[in-house]
């Protein structure tokens, strides 16, 4: 008939009674103007809510997988305050200020007929699982996994004839990270069942600063002009799967490149460095070990745990502009009125504690519902232009 290539049907129903999303926002400013208009600015509270938003609903025994409904309900609360101040105002030189800081809360108020449910990143494929939660009274991007416990050390198992054996009353994490031996991944057990499952995730992160802002500088003296625009977050966290990602060699990735983090020296080592051979004597294991800390990279999956969640407070200064603008007396006599030469650099400096690429990042962004995730970005660049304005 003519066809040469196949396409497989959606697994979403359709709805047709599907409606736009509405959002009630009230909210009560002040504006103000002081001392002559050297200061002013203004200060907004804000509540917005937004109804009928669109969930994707298992739908099971249709034939389909999932539907989209207008279910979930969300809110939003905060407050906004912005501020500027002309510090100095002469005929030759000049210094002025702007500020700005919000404060924002999200909630999730309603799922409709929805239990709370977690949801997936999908940067390891299924390996991770649910690694975000989504639940009613809570805000959205909730990062959901282990809490991280060290490394197995030798001193929690017992040696018998070349076997170790895990010590009474330490958690068998061998469900998640593989056959626990010294120098593994140690997950602490949330349930005290002595077993680490799925059971022993819990609330590890958060990707919702406590506030932003930004402030910009604007100078000027003698012909030379200058600004200067810093943006910043505070209290935000980030789910750093790269950290992940370089700091693991499972069965997909046995012979990666791996992170320094996991460097020798660093990592946990069963063999002996001046021989090669394969340490299996307890002490003389403890000893070759005293001073890694890194747990070894070899296990059975990817593992999401609380020390892949970093905090993403950042500074940055976003643009840097220098300006001269050359004197009318030294170019009127060349049918010029004005002649500006410049310099603008962009992503000049960043000041932060996160040890990945950029701090604003969040790179799964099919759904609004897992935030903050880096894995696998592009580098933010820095760029510096040079130009000149020229007016006749």
């Amino acid at each position: 008939n003519g066809v040469t290539s196949y396409w497989a049907a959606s697994n979403t129903l359709a709805n047709p009674d599907l409606k736009w999303e509405t959002t009630v926002t009230q909210n009560l400013g002040l504006d103000f103007d002081l001392f002559n208009r050297r200061v002013s600015g203004s200060v907004e509270a804000y509540k917005n809510v937004t109804k009928d938003l669109l969930i994707n609903f298992p739908v099971p025994g249709t034939g389909y997988d999932t539907q989209y409904r207008n279910m979930g309900e969300t809110q939003n609360t905060g407050v906004e305050v912005s501020l500027n101040i002309s510090a100095i105002k002469e005929e030759d030189y000049s210094l002025d200020f702007s500020f700005n800081i919000g404060f924002n809360k999200n909630r999730i108020n309603s799922l409709g007929i929805m239990d709370d449910f977690g949801i997936n990143t999908n940067w390891a494929s299924t390996q991770i699982g649910n690694d975000y939660v989504v639940n009613v009274g809570q805000p959205i991007g909730l990062m959901y996994g282990y809490l991280s416990d060290g490394r197995y050390e030798v001193s929690d198992f017992t040696y018998d004839a070349g076997t170790y054996t895990l010590k009474d009353g330490i958690a068998d994490a061998s469900a998640v990270v593989g056959t626990v031996m010294p120098g593994m991944m140690k997950l602490k057990d949330i349930n005290g069942d002595g077993v680490i499952t799925v059971d022993d995730n819990t609330i590890i992160g958060n990707a919702n600063p406590k506030h932003t802002g930004g402030f910009i500088i604007n100078a000027n003296a003698y012909g030379f002009d200058l600004n200067a625009a810093f943006n910043w977050s505070v209290g935000n966290d980030i789910y750093n799967a790269n950290k992940i990602e370089f700091t693991t060699a499972n069965n997909n990735g046995q012979y990666r490149n791996l992170s320094t983090i996991m460097a020798d020296g660093n990592r946990w080592t069963n063999l002996d460095p001046a021989s090669g051979q394969l340490v299996t004597d307890p002490t003389q294991l403890q000893a070759l070990n005293s001073n890694t800390t890194m747990w070894s990279p070899y296990m059975s999956r990817f593992v999401f745990s609380d020390w892949a969640v970093e905090d993403g407070s950042f500074l940055r200064l976003n643009t840097l502009t220098l300006g001269y603008t050359v004197p009318e007396s030294l170019i009127s006599k060349m049918g010029v009125s004005k002649l500006r030469f410049y310099a603008t650099a962009s992503n000049v400096f960043v000041i932060t504690n996160y040890s990945g690429l950029d701090p604003e990042v969040s790179t799964r962004r099919k759904t609004p519902l897992t935030p903050g995730v880096d894995y696998s970005p592009f580098p933010r660049s820095r760029q510096v232009v040079f130009g000149l304005n020229l007016n006749f």
